[in-house]
């Protein structure tokens, strides 16, 4: 009973944590718009860069960082490794699902990155090192993002061999991966945005 309860209690926190969408609240209170109406339409960190610039672009940043890491200590408190997998399972799906901001949010990828640099140094440097080469050589931050959530979870089980850990990562790879379908379909057709470090904020 005692371990159905904490379950349920990571599960509550990590979605109303999750569902605090970082770049919703700070292009209403500083642009006087919503983000998911510019730009791509999603409410993330590059779609943020590109709209708003550096300054806004960091108190993103520090939100959603901050939103995913009080709910990994909080499930590692109460259940170790498993509960901070289950924990930022919950925060991904407030995130991309947001109960506060009519269940449309962004797509996971900078909360996704927190929970993992926060669950398994290993995993993140692994990880970064991919997005960085991938993001590099093609420009495209999609890409980077698709391939590391595909890897998550297979790298857990490599450094864990936990069956369970590993239906659990491979869930929220399928999050974010599903969120990031569009940018697949204009990556088959080579039309994908490509990144650069001039934001479109004047």
């Amino acid at each position: 009973m005692e371990l159905v309860i904490n379950i349920l209690i990571l599960a509550a926190v990590g979605y109303l944590l999750g569902s605090i969408n970082s770049a919703i609240l700070v292009s209403k209170l500083t642009m006087g718009y919503d983000i998911r109406t510019k730009g791509s339409g999603n409410a993330g960190l590059t779609n943020a860069y590109r709209c708003m610039g550096t300054g806004r672009t960091l108190l993103v940043l520090v939100g959603d960082v901050a939103k995913a890491a009080i709910a990994l200590y909080i499930g590692g408190m109460l259940m170790g490794p498993m509960g901070e997998l289950i924990a930022g399972a919950f925060v991904i799906l407030g995130h991309v699902f947001p109960l506060y901001f009519g269940f449309k949010g962004g797509k996971g990828v900078l909360v996704g990155a927190t929970m993992v640099a926060m669950f398994d140094w290993r995993i993140v440097l692994i990880l970064l090192a991919v997005f960085i080469l991938l993001v590099g050589v093609t420009k495209w931050v999609s890409l980077g993002s698709v391939v590391g959530a595909a890897m998550f979870p297979f790298l857990t089980y490599f450094f864990y061999r936990d069956i369970p850990m590993f239906v659990m990562t491979a869930a929220m790879a399928a999050a974010v991966i599903y969120m990031h379908r569009s940018n697949i379909v204009r990556m088959l057709h080579g039309e994908e945005n490509k990144f650069t470090l001039h934001s479109g904020h004047k």
